[in-house]
């Protein structure tokens, strides 16, 4: 305490409410596309076996690995 007796919020920021209150659908709508995403997210196989399913198992972890490097590094891709 500083003795001077100044308010800590003198705009009372702190008595804002922090739900709009006057009814619209903002809260409701960003609920839904919530909900929508984590739905998806559980409906989605992970990418890696989307990635196999394509190219196959070896070109899909040779991609993913280079793709995951932390320094850049030449694939010989001739077979």
């Amino acid at each position: 305490m500083n003795g001077r007796g100044a308010a800590a919020d003198p705009w009372k920021a702190m008595s804002h409410t922090v739900m709009p209150t006057g009814g619209g659908r903002g809260v409701e709508l960003l609920l839904a596309h919530c909900d929508a995403l984590t739905r998806l997210e559980g409906a989605r196989k992970p990418a890696i076996e989307r990635l196999e399913r394509r190219v196959g198992r070896d070109l899909a972890h040779l991609l993913v690995s280079a793709l995951a490097a932390r320094t850049p590094r030449c694939v010989d891709l001739a077979a």
